[in-house]
């Protein structure tokens, strides 16, 4: 008797189960990019577009020729706008393949607008808390819209998220996603994003947006980012190229660690050294008579010069950063709280007015681990 109440129970298990909402994947909207554009400042008013694979262009026997569809609406936010679309597109949206979320600096100059956009994203329960985050210093539609047309377009991942993997490694750029532009600001107060701009019908992405408590307060280069990269440990490996004795030397740069050491504290008065060991090896020199680097002596003198080098570099940088944008993106008052708690405790309630007067030294050191096949 147990036993055919057993089978009972199982078979009415497996007829009562079942995906009773279930939404077949060619009856969704994956949404890869969205731009915001700011129409009403007072209002929070935005132009946003979004861009999505169109699902019936893929496969073996596609029935479009459309493979990205684009489509914009004026909406208070993203969740606005996907209930507004809801009237001219059949299917549902399903952000959890969100991939970039681009905004127009009209946007990212106020902090109000950019934290509920960023709030938004960060509590829905469907949305990608890991999309990539980019600054467009022109219509963000624009940008969307080209990067359709970009050569090599990736239909299911998106041409702005396949550069933002950074898998050629530049350190032009730093990618920034959603979660890491909140916790970089909740530590520090202040994060870099990647500059998206158009060329005719191309993408480039280069330099950053500098951001101080979720308000754009200024830009860098693509060279000061690479020095922030280096000074932050964001670097896996990048090319350097310098002189020596006339001639053209490059370096492939395999190995960068940077750290911030307390060297004094004397009331407000702190000094801190940030010390950086890079490695690399000679990736090209030219050949002649005069021009050999098989003794340790020249190894030795290549190492002092590019040290001093990135040395200058770096000082440029920390300069900008430190005394004109007054952002501690190098997160010393980060450094402090963790290992010098005494000095932090006596610091941390005037750190904005402490830090730009803090002097940050630098201690720069190269070594050259190998050569090449030629002396």
């Amino acid at each position: 008797m147990k036993r055919i109440l057993l089978i009972i129970i199982i078979i009415s298990m497996l007829l009562t189960t079942g995906c009773w909402d279930m939404v077949e994947v060619d009856q969704r909207i994956y949404p890869y990019s969205v731009s915001y554009d700011l129409i009403d400042e007072n209002k929070g008013l935005y132009n946003i577009t979004i861009s999505y694979p169109n699902l019936g262009a893929l496969g073996k026997n596609p029935i479009s020729e459309e493979k990205v569809n684009v489509i914009s609406t004026e909406a208070y936010n993203i969740f606005d706008a996907m209930h507004k679309l809801s009237t001219k597109i059949e299917y549902v949206f399903y952000l959890n393949h969100l991939k970039v979320l681009a905004l127009n600096e009209n946007v990212a100059t106020n902090e109000k607008h950019m934290r509920q956009i960023l709030d938004g994203i960060y509590r829905d329960f469907v949305a990608n808390k890991n999309v990539q985050m980019i600054l467009v210093r022109e219509d963000g539609k624009n940008v969307l819209t080209t990067a359709v047309k970009t050569r090599g377009l990736s239909s299911v991942e998106g041409t702005l998220n396949t550069l933002l993997q950074n898998i050629q490694s530049s350190t032009m750029f730093s990618p920034k996603t959603v979660a890491n532009f909140i916790f970089d600001t909740d530590i520090s107060g202040a994060s870099i994003i990647p500059i998206a701009m158009t060329d005719e019908d191309e993408i480039a992405i280069e330099g950053g947006a500098v951001f101080k408590n979720y308000k754009l307060i200024g830009y860098i280069d693509g060279m000061t980012n690479r020095n922030i990269a280096y000074l932050t440990n964001r670097v896996d490996k990048d090319g350097f190229r310098t002189v020596y004795k006339g001639s053209d030397l490059t370096l492939m740069i395999t190995n960068i660690h940077s750290k911030p050491k307390l060297i004094s504290s004397s009331n407000n008065n702190i000094k801190v050294r940030m010390d950086v060991k890079i490695e690399g090896h000679i990736h090209s020199y030219v050949i002649g008579d005069d021009t050999h680097i098989d003794k340790k002596e020249i190894i030795e003198d290549i190492q002092n010069q590019v040290a001093k080098e990135y040395e200058e570099d770096f000082k440029k940088t920390i300069a900008l950063i430190q005394k004109q944008y007054k952002v501690d993106i190098l997160k010393i008052g980060d450094h402090l709280r963790k290992f010098e708690p005494k000095v932090w405790k006596r610091v941390k309630d005037n750190w904005d007015e402490i830090y730009p007067e803090i002097d940050i030294e630098l201690d720069v050191k190269v070594y050259i681990r190998r050569r090449g096949l030629t002396k």
